[in-house]
């Protein structure tokens, strides 16, 4: 399967299979059928990666902002 940068359709809040939210910037994925069932649907649009994940980040994904909870426990150790 090829990887492709699909990213939500304006306004909409698109699932994953394990229950996170499709990053509304967009992410590599592989061309599944659940992500081909969510492309004819209009759910999800293919999209041009950032120039950041265009520079062979390929199936990475953003990092978080760092938490208050995370940022405690870091400084605890």
């Amino acid at each position: 399967m090829s990887n492709i940068y699909l990213k939500p359709a304006e306004g909409l809040t698109v699932p994953r299979l394990d229950g996170s939210s499709w990053p509304v910037v967009g992410d590599w994925t592989e061309s599944d059928a659940y992500v081909r069932r969510r492309l004819k649907a209009g759910d999800l649009v293919a999209a041009e990666p950032p120039a950041e994940a265009a520079d062979g980040a390929a199936g990475e994904t953003p990092t978080e902002p760092e938490t208050a909870s995370a940022s405690k426990r870091r400084a605890s150790r």
